[in-house]
């Protein structure tokens, strides 16, 4: 290695190349030779230095240096990210004074939340989902886990549900709900000494998410309430449609989840015995609407005949197995979306034509007049398509289920779902493939 006089920028300037550093050329330059020469002595000193203090080492300790460095690499990370790294936990470490492993942390979360009155339901499910995090580290302590880790498992995660964007990353409203559990759950962690960070408040905040205002077009209507008529199973799901579509209803109200959160009795849950066809109207009680949405329901003819229908058919209020049931029909007639609160929108939106006065709508909605202008007023549907919705009876859909229309609507959808069933297959043995290729590379020689 020697200092040589090089053309620079127009200048001469004496350069020394050192070996390569990660297969890259490392050249320096200075204005004269002595300074050159100066640093490559110190270069050889410290090569010098570096070797005695490696050949100290007994052999055990170089092959273990060598394995954890490579191991950093492939991480890409570097050892003064780790290095630095390592220094924060212990920092964090110091300061936790009831330090406590994840899954304690999310079962102190839970019974938290039921406490102050969440759905025992929803908190099981959302139980779950944290701990899909927490897989493989159920026992580690909450303090050492650092946003990097968060929010790579956040970037790592993909569409599993079936349908046109399965395999595709979390949409934003996704991150959003996600990073928002996690939120409450590092609170918690606070809140009992066990974490002194929110990790999460260290992730890019996902800003907000300007909703488009859709509606399902009559057609799909059509096909829903035809879907729901196929079989016993999804018959039992037809008043829940009914309630949503033509008695503009909220999910939650027809479920009963407000009273069965607050441990009333069957009676005060909202059932057919709310339900008076004979006046054509529906009592939502205090006890099952939202805080100051009680209100009386007037029903139009068309709900009326469904809701005999649904009578007769014995369909169970509250509904069973809801969910369930509501994604045999959709997969039925080929739904991959599900609009939030759909249903409802949908009857909002028609009634405007009905009453010719969003005042008389809201009195059925429940809802106030300047969210039903901005979120149904906007949309401008046309007053016949409107009018169109409240004619689609029980007859008109029992002769649609006759239609080669129908019968197509049903092969196509058994085809996408068939294609989606293989593909979902095939993504779950590539995943178990590459689960076992880590378990083999994992393995001690």
């Amino acid at each position: 290695m020697k200092a040589r006089q090089v053309l620079n920028n127009g200048k001469l300037v004496w350069m020394v190349e050192f070996p390569r550093v990660k297969g890259k050329r490392v050249r320096l330059f200075w204005p004269t030779q002595k300074e050159a020469n100066q640093a490559i002595d110190k270069y050889e000193r410290d090569m010098k230095k570096a070797g005695d203090w490696w050949v100290r080492l007994d052999e055990d300790d170089r092959l273990l240096i060598q394995a954890i460095v490579s191991q950093i690499m492939e991480a890409g990370q570097t050892i003064s990210e780790v290095w630095e790294g390592f220094k924060e936990r212990k920092k964090v470490a110091a300061d936790v004074k009831t330090p406590a492993a994840y899954e304690d942390c999310v079962a102190e979360w839970k019974r938290r939340k039921l406490n102050a009155g969440k759905d025992e339901k929803y908190l099981y499910h959302a139980g779950v989902d944290l701990m899909k995090f927490g897989k493989g580290q159920e026992r580690r302590p909450i303090h050492e886990i650092t946003a990097k880790e968060l929010g790579a498992w956040i970037d790592a995660q993909k569409i599993m549900k079936p349908g046109k964007d399965y395999g595709k990353p979390w949409g934003l409203s996704t991150r959003r709900t996600w990073m928002s559990l996690f939120s409450g759950l590092w609170e918690c962690a606070i809140a009992i000494d066990a974490a002194v960070v929110n990790i999460v408040e260290k992730l890019e905040p996902v800003g907000e998410i300007s909703r488009i205002k859709r509606l399902y077009p009559n057609e799909m209507t059509k096909r829903l309430m035809a879907g729901a008529l196929e079989n016993k199973q999804t018959q039992t799901h037809l008043v829940v449609l009914t309630l949503g579509f033509f008695g503009c209803m909220r999910p939650e109200e027809v479920s009963s989840q407000k009273p069965k959160r607050n441990g009333l009795p069957p009676e005060k849950w909202f059932g057919w015995h709310y339900i008076d066809l004979e006046k054509g109207r529906i009592e939502v009680t205090t006890d099952v609407a939202k805080t100051g949405d009680e209100r009386i329901i007037t029903l139009q003819p068309v709900a009326i005949e469904w809701l005999k229908l649904c009578k007769e058919l014995q369909c169970p209020l509250p509904p069973v197995n809801e969910f369930k049931t509501n994604g045999i029909i959709c997969e039925l007639i080929g739904l991959d979306e599900w609009l939030r609160d759909g249903l409802r929108k949908n009857c909002a939106t028609h009634l405007r034509a009905v009453y010719k006065n969003d005042y008389d709508v809201v009195r059925d909605l429940g809802n106030s007049i300047r969210t039903l202008l901005k979120d149904y007023a906007d949309l401008k549907v046309p007053t016949a398509t409107s009018l169109e919705h409240w004619m689609i009876s029980p007859a008109v859909v029992r002769e649609y289920r006759k239609s080669r229309e129908w019968l197509k609507v049903l092969r196509d959808a058994a085809t996408a779902a068939a294609t989606r069933k293989e593909q979902t297959q095939t993504a779950s043995e590539t995943a178990k493939a590459a689960d076992q290729v880590g378990n083999r590379a994992s393995r001690p020689d």
